[in-house]
């Protein structure tokens, strides 16, 4: 996640401007650098993501993702867990897929205005029951 985006949603939830620049230095100060073998690349700056490991982090990737809901319920239930979604439907019409098919439209303009990836490669699409038609396949990005 970008730290001027995640910036701009704590400024959105009135988060006071002490807490913010603490916030703001904690992200902004952070470098890194590579070492293969014996050599080391020049340091970089990290402009997003959240360190690995603080206390701080999950907190701060909830607070990004929090409209993330938002976005999707009105077309799907979503049920978000740390980093992972799951967008379902009970489908009993041919509606109800073109629902849940703009649910995943809104998760993946949501993502993409946000500059979160999404894994292509744990994306599933499960179907339940009895009788179940498995003819449509849902558009995954």
């Amino acid at each position: 996640m970008p730290h001027a985006r995640l910036v701009s949603k704590l400024k959105s939830y009135g988060i006071t401007k002490t807490l913010l620049d603490w916030i703001t230095d904690f992200l902004h100060q952070r470098k890194y650098r590579v070492k293969v073998n014996c050599s080391y690349s020049d340091w970089e700056r990290v402009t997003s993501g959240i360190p690995q490991g603080s206390v701080l982090g999950p907190l701060l990737f909830l607070i990004y993702i929090n409209d993330l809901i938002d976005c999707c319920e009105i077309y799907s239930e979503i049920y978000l867990f740390a980093d992972d979604a799951k967008l379902f439907r009970h489908i009993l019409q041919s509606s109800d897929i073109i629902l849940l098919q703009s649910g995943l439209n809104e998760l993946r303009d949501w993502t993409q205005h946000w500059l979160l990836s999404v894994n292509i490669n744990k994306y599933k699409v499960m179907s339940v029951g009895r009788n179940v038609d498995k003819s449509y396949n849902y558009n995954r990005y």
